[in-house]
């Protein structure tokens, strides 16, 4: 079924950092009354704070708290849950399809382009059927129900080598979102070993692969080394300048010849990311990383009034080079491209890109982490209340904020909930009435484990 959309001045494509700042940039700079109509087309109906997603995963955080829905965010915006299938940017249309299957024809005026980014999964055998990847809020709350599924199964279970294997956990990729979300879920794990019968912290295998020869590019050489030194002080096994070879049947094989073949219950993929494969098919030049080259107002060369910013984007930093894929910077292109897309319907002048990388901060679990701010480094407690204070002050609603807050203050004092709650999401089915004499027919159960990537 098709159906006619109309027109639109703005287009935004995508509901994360880019896209989700660029329309509440265009609702501050556009008058309320010029009559003008922008969308926002993202496959979700909400935003999610990613800075979060790693307490969201260890339940420090309530996963709720960690998004802010869009048309909570964006009132002036028109929202479609739904995805760009194709884009004709010679006559400035786009093809929409939404959640009941209809296909929209959208004619822009201006169009924000910003889908993020994919896991860039590489031809290794057995990743694509035995990992999982950690991208999504979907993606953490699989993981915190994996880890106690993993330890729940490991609780009944009298063979040693089985058990070994159900609490092993394997993340491959030493960048922000691999080392976060692994020495968290750790961190979870450990907390909850004291409720255990015959379960202890010991017994668990975590293991971080990484190619590189140092953790986390980008931030100072000394607190990559403090947070190299942290895991392994927790026994986390860390092999850097390693590469997995296979991982078939969970039988995980590394290059390094000093480390035996072992079986992981759980493979989390963090190996970096790519930009959406849509970035590939709407016409725009690409670089050798399959991202747009925009100019410093984050304008696409060649083709008036098209914008590109965020993972799709090869934005030019201010002091040369090219900006990284991060949050902080993906937040003020997006800003950046509503500012320029307004000043192009004739509200506001336009500006180049300005923005500085002002630091980093990496949350280590256990009220650990470092934190960098220019050339200022900390580590340890004080680190990890600055990155907290930093993503509290950028995380957009006082409500919001109210709710995050609440739940960082209870962490510190009571002990983690840890509930499982994969059977969450899944209806239980309805099972007829025994139509014969005997025992009645028990409902069937959906389960509640996750089901095995």
């Amino acid at each position: 079924m098709t159906t006619k959309s109309g027109e639109c001045d703005v287009l935004v494509v995508g509901g994360g950092f880019g896209g989700a700042y660029a329309a509440h940039e265009l609702e501050r700079r556009l008058p309320k009354d010029a009559g003008l109509r922008v969308v926002l087309v993202a496959p979700e109906n909400f935003f999610l704070f990613s800075p979060l997603l790693p307490e969201a995963a260890s339940g420090t955080l309530e996963p709720r708290h960690a998004i802010i829905p869009l048309r909570e965010l964006l009132p002036r915006t028109d929202v479609m849950v739904a995805h760009v299938t194709a884009v004709d940017l010679a006559n400035k249309t786009a093809e929409i399809h939404d959640l009941n299957g209809h296909s929209h024809q959208l004619h822009y005026r201006t169009m924000v382009w910003s889908p993020g980014s994919v896991p860039a999964v590489l031809p290794i055998p057995g990743l694509v059927e035995e990992a999982v990847g950690f991208k999504t809020l979907a993606d953490a709350i699989w993981l915190r129900n994996r880890v106690f599924h993993q330890m729940e199964a490991a609780e009944e279970v009298d063979d040693e080598e089985e058990r070994r294997k159900l609490l092993t956990f394997v993340f491959v990729g030493g960048g922000y979102a691999g080392v976060e979300a692994l020495a968290e879920l750790e961190s979870l794990a450990r907390d909850a070993c004291r409720i255990y019968r015959t379960l202890s912290i010991e017994q668990m295998r975590w293991v971080l692969v990484d190619a590189q020869p140092r953790l986390l590019p980008g931030l100072d050489p000394r607190l990559a080394q403090y947070t190299l030194y942290e895991l392994r002080r927790r026994n986390i096994q860390v092999h850097l300048k390693v590469r997995m070879k296979s991982c078939e049947n969970k039988r995980v094989v590394l290059d390094d010849p000093q480390v035996r073949p072992f079986d992981a219950g759980t493979i989390v993929w963090t190996a970096g990311q790519r930009p959406n494969p849509m970035t590939a098919r709407i016409g725009f030049p690409l670089d050798d990383h399959g991202r747009i080259p925009v100019d410093r107002y984050v304008r696409v060369p060649g083709f008036p009034n098209h914008f590109a910013v965020g993972d799709s984007a090869a934005v030019p930093a201010p002091e040369g080079g090219l900006c990284p894929p991060t949050a902080q910077h993906a937040m003020r292109q997006g800003k950046l491209a509503g500012r320029n897309a307004a000043a192009d319907l004739g509200y506001g002048h336009a500006a180049p890109f300005r923005y500085r990388n002002r630091g980093l901060s990496v949350t280590l679990g256990q009220h650990r982490g470092t934190t960098q701010v220019r050339k200022l480094t900390v580590t340890g407690f004080l680190a990890w209340w600055m990155g907290r204070s930093y993503h509290l002050l950028m995380m957009p609603g006082l409500a919001r904020r109210a709710r995050v807050v609440t739940d960082w203050t209870i962490a510190l004092v009571f002990p983690r909930d840890v509930s499982q709650l994969g059977q969450l999401g899944r209806p239980t089915p309805l099972v007829p009435e025994a139509r014969h004499e005997g025992a009645p027919v028990a409902p069937q159960s959906p389960g509640t484990t996750p089901s095995t990537p």
